[in-house]
């Protein structure tokens, strides 16, 4: 080939790398039929999560090369921990398992590194996420007295909450640390759904959530005004929330806010889908073509309006970029906060 022409010399080679990428994808194609992909949730039971799960078992097959089947699996435990380790440690990394990740997955990584951490999120494979992000609220049930966070300074606030990484727990212990706040967390709810019970028998007083998962869970409360947002957990307002201040308002103290911003990490990952470490490229990329496909299906989209999930897909470099902000926190802010923590 020495002898040949430049231009000629670069267009067998183009030939050649053409054939090799249309024969792995081709591979790839003949590897996913009759094949069973499982799509887990770090929840089960009602909520966004598990939704997510099924919907994208739902649609994701006709999008992928081959017809393969889909399934949801749920996988609750330890606050999306339990789904984290499965998909690090044991689970198939051939392109058969993805899973919507918990949001508070990166943020426990650093604060409970030793207390059941066995995943790393930067080596889990991004697909896409199906918002920009979240807003988490927290809220009180309204026959409680307190109407503000400086409020709960004073008096003493139960919050029901599932495990070491949910934003059920950081925020409300964060906010012990950052602002002085007298929040105490029961933990071992298994599902929102139980924690939403637990407020309604006056078990707990208070708890933390997704504001569109407290959409989806309990409309009524909000119409009937059965409860109190008194902060949100996100970068910025919630359109329908206002005058309502977010968390990283509440101080003007640079330390401060970066604790805050630490315990605000679970608004940001956006209901993301990940893959395990170690699929093909050529897997990944179909993964990511359907997925992106499923976001935009008429049918799908017409289910996520009428379970009132908001639509607002990003590709996988955002959640990349979420993981190494959230990563890249100072680690003395880290050691502070998950100090704080683990005192109560």
């Amino acid at each position: 080939m020495s002898g040949l022409p430049l231009a000629m010399l670069m267009s067998v080679m183009a030939m050649i790398a053409g054939t090799g990428l249309a024969l792995a994808q081709e591979t790839s194609r003949a590897f996913y039929q009759g094949k069973v992909i499982q799509v887990l949730s770090p929840y089960d039971g009602g909520g966004i999560y598990p939704q997510l799960a099924q919907a994208l078992a739902t649609y994701l097959p006709k999008y992928i090369p081959g017809r393969p089947g889909a399934v949801p699996q749920f996988m609750p435990g330890a606050g999306g921990m339990k789904m984290a380790n499965y998909m690090q440690r044991i689970a198939p990394k051939d392109g058969t398992v993805i899973a919507v990740l918990f949001d508070g997955t990166p943020s426990a990584q650093l604060l409970y590194a030793d207390q059941g951490v066995n995943y790393n999120v930067d080596e889990f494979i991004p697909i896409g996420t199906v918002t920009r992000g979240d807003t988490s609220v927290v809220i009180v049930r309204a026959d409680n007295p307190v109407k503000t966070i400086a409020d709960v300074t004073r008096q003493e606030v139960v919050v029901g909450g599932a495990a070491a990484g949910a934003g059920n727990v950081v925020v409300p212990r964060g906010l012990n640390y950052a602002l002085g706040t007298k929040f105490r967390v029961l933990t071992g709810y298994p599902t929102m759904g139980s924690i939403l019970l637990a407020m309604e028998q006056r078990e707990v007083d208070a708890t933390v959530l997704n504001w569109s998962n407290l959409n989806q869970l309990k409309p009524d409360w909000i119409a009937d005004h059965k409860l109190r947002v008194l902060a949100q957990v996100g970068v910025e307002r919630h359109k329908d929330l206002r005058d309502v201040p977010l968390l990283l308002e509440l101080t003007s103290d640079d330390k401060t806010r970066q604790a805050l911003r630490l315990i605000s990490a679970n608004s940001m990952s956006g209901k993301g889908f990940v893959t395990t470490p170690g699929v093909p490229a050529e897997r990944v990329d179909i993964l990511r073509k359907a997925f992106m496909d499923v976001m935009h299906d008429p049918e799908f989209v017409e289910l996520m309006k009428k379970q009132q999930v908001e639509l607002d897909p990003q590709p996988p470099a955002f959640l990349t970029n979420v993981f190494q902000q959230i990563l890249s926190t100072d680690p003395q802010i880290v050691k502070a906060v998950r100090t704080a923590t683990d005192k109560q």
